[in-house]
């Protein structure tokens, strides 16, 4: 970490620890979005770390913003970070700005018409009643396009995730302004899903070091039969294989770092594949070492285990990239095998 993502990091903690209290969590889920937080996010040019600043961000590397993404997850940040990146890098290669609202990102079935008519309809989509904007794909008569639109042209089913967040599902049927229209590649939706993935990814290794420390903290704190629960063998070998988890995550995780600007599709198969095992390891260890405190919705360890689990889930789960993983692997044939695993 450099002195400038140190300084992010330090300013984001600050601002994280005042504006993403558990009441702020708590209120996001049950419908009220975090206003405040996203402003002063937006403010201070978090919300666009990393992209270029003729497209309207901070300027810096990509690790910038990959680094303000993991350490929001850390607190549970209930805004669309994540998707207001990808929307933002994916406008500023066709040229265009992104508006200082939240924007999302729709993966689904879209249609252009020659009349220049947008219809279809995408499942969850991550925060779409709180967005001002709609990035999405959408198959044209001469090939993929790249559309920007005002979340108001949809018709939108509030939906939420395990975790309380909005998951909604979306369905459109609205006539394209020209300048909101871009050509693109027919990788595109490809290159939405590795970069999903990697943020994804990224997002569990936060959240999954908030919940180390909570549990270690936890176990110090928490005293039966007259002494911390953490001086007890068994307790201690659970701490152990947590932070063996984490610390394997953390490792995964720099791989995908390494490979975001290529979007290498092997090293974040693997990172997202890696993470998500260790959120079983990790979430089941941390509620059995705080007991049935940690299940209760006052306790903030569920704001991280529960999303935790949603977004393993979300881009491919650990299974898709196993199996991707796999299909590289013997693809190289009995011969080379050996040496491709090895030069890992």
């Amino acid at each position: 970490m450099n002195e400038q993502q140190q300084l992010i990091r330090d300013t984001l903690h600050r601002l994280l620890t005042d504006l993403c209290t558990p009441e702020v969590v708590d209120k996001s889920e049950s419908g009220t979005f975090a206003e405040k937080l996203w402003q002063n996010l937006t403010e201070t040019g978090l919300t666009v770390a990393g992209l270029p600043v003729e497209a309207g961000g901070s300027g810096g590397d990509l690790e910038d913003s990959l680094l303000v993404i993991r350490e929001a997850a850390r607190f549970a940040a209930p805004v669309p970070l994540a998707e207001h990146f990808i929307a933002g890098l994916l406008l500023s290669e066709q040229g265009q700005s992104i508006d200082s609202g939240p924007v999302t990102i729709a993966v689904g079935e879209f249609v252009i018409s020659d009349d220049s008519s947008l219809s279809g309809s995408a499942n969850d989509v991550a925060f779409a009643r709180w967005s001002s904007q709609v990035v999405l794909v959408a198959q044209a008569a001469d090939g993929l396009k790249l559309c920007r639109v005002p979340a108001a042209e949809f018709e939108i089913v509030q939906k939420n995730s395990v975790a309380g967040e909005p998951r909604d599902a979306l369905s459109v049927n609205t006539r394209l302004s020209e300048d909101s229209v871009f050509s693109v590649d027919p990788q595109t939706p490809e290159r939405i899903k590795l970069m999903g993935a990697a943020l994804r990814a990224m997002m569990m290794y936060g959240a999954l070091e908030s919940v180390l420390e909570m549990t270690v903290q936890y176990s110090t704190e928490r005293s039966q039969f007259g002494r911390p629960i953490s001086k007890f063998q068994a307790i201690q070998q659970q701490l152990a294989i947590l932070a063996g988890e984490v610390s394997a995550s953390q490792m995964a995780s720099h791989s995908v770092v390494d490979s975001f600007s290529t979007l290498g599709e092997l090293d974040i198969a693997m990172g997202k594949a890696r993470i998500g095992e260790a959120v079983s390891v990790c979430t089941d260890i941390a509620h059995q070492v705080h007991g049935a405190m940690g299940y209760t919705m006052e306790h903030t360890l569920n704001h991280r285990t529960r999303r935790l689990w949603n977004w393993r889930e979300e881009y491919g789960n650990e299974r898709e990239w196993q199996a991707l993983v796999g299909r590289y692997f013997a693809d190289q044939g009995a011969d080379k095998l050996w040496g491709a695993m090895t030069a890992l």
